[in-house]
């Protein structure tokens, strides 16, 4: 396939456009204002410190977003594959691979039904607007960074689970009390991580006083399964933070009873060191 039929494809009813939406978890966090410094080269239309739009093209874009995921939308792999290479280069390396979603849009003018409808891997509309693009972009987005922390909390899970096992059969720690205090640590930050990226995301200003906007937002939502797969990264954290605890409590019991073994120790040592003293004194 040409890098043209690539960033834009006609269908056979002529007027019917069909664009490509490519979305890619490179981090879990980016900061804006490094990322702005290194794209010198390219257009910036917007920029927070949330997220930053760059124009590739008459109808072609790049979203990234700080907490890590980029979205191309109508972009050539190659550019793509150039700006990703960018991006991971700001960060240290990610504890497990990238995590992608690809999606599409189409405009339809004759449409049947209405404006905008939301399809299995798609969203079709009359007309395609800026607006439109960065609604769907921002979800398309969201879905892949939680695919990127569903997999670190699987991963988490199932170390956390063989730990509780080893617990079971063995009635006591295998691991080091280091390697178990570098995992306390690990689900902490994590969880960190996750709060702070995925859970602070509203319902966009845009939608407010859009009916069109804020039903595609609603319908892609529902259609991603973003909130019902929020509610699952959601409980295995809590599963995860209820074996931290226990961990955690164990650790400080043992050290505990170190602590209460040794003052026993050194009061029956200066006991019997007494006792020495005295039978000496007597004799």
């Amino acid at each position: 396939m040409s890098e043209k039929s690539e960033i834009f494809d006609r269908a056979s009813e002529g007027s019917t456009k069909l664009f490509r939406i490519s979305a890619t978890h490179v981090a879990e966090r980016l900061k804006m204002r490094e990322i702005r410094e290194r794209l010198t080269e390219f257009p910036i239309d917007e920029f927070t410190n949330y997220n930053l739009t760059i124009r590739l093209g008459e109808f072609s874009f790049a979203f990234i977003y700080n907490y890590g995921t980029v979205v191309f939308f109508n972009v050539p792999t190659v550019l793509q594959d150039s700006i990703l290479k960018l991006l991971r280069s700001t960060k240290e390396a990610a504890g497990i691979g990238d995590t992608s979603e690809a999606f599409l849009m189409e405009e339809v003018p004759g449409l049947a039904g209405p404006a905008n409808q939301v399809r299995f891997d798609r969203v079709l509309c009359t007309k395609i607007t800026f607006a439109k693009i960065k609604l769907v972009s921002m979800l398309v987005a969201e879905s892949s960074a939680l695919d990127y922390y569903d997999i670190l909390i699987e991963n988490l899970l199932e170390r956390a689970t063989q730990i509780t096992k080893r617990l079971e059969l063995e009635g006591k720690f295998i691991d080091s009390k280091e390697d178990l205090l570098k995992f306390v640590g690990l689900c902490l930050s994590s969880k960190q991580e996750i709060i702070a990226n995925l859970y602070i995301v509203d319902t966009p200003e845009e939608t407010w006083e859009d009916s069109e906007l804020d039903r595609i937002y609603h319908d892609l939502k529902v259609m991603l399964e973003v909130d019902t797969r929020y509610r699952a990264v959601e409980y295995k954290s809590k599963i995860i933070q209820e074996s931290v605890e226990v961990i955690t409590d164990l650790l400080k019991s043992k050290r505990e009873t170190t602590l209460e073994m040794t003052i026993i120790v050194l009061i029956a040592f200066e006991i019997v060191m007494n006792l020495i003293h005295a039978i000496r004194a007597g004799g």
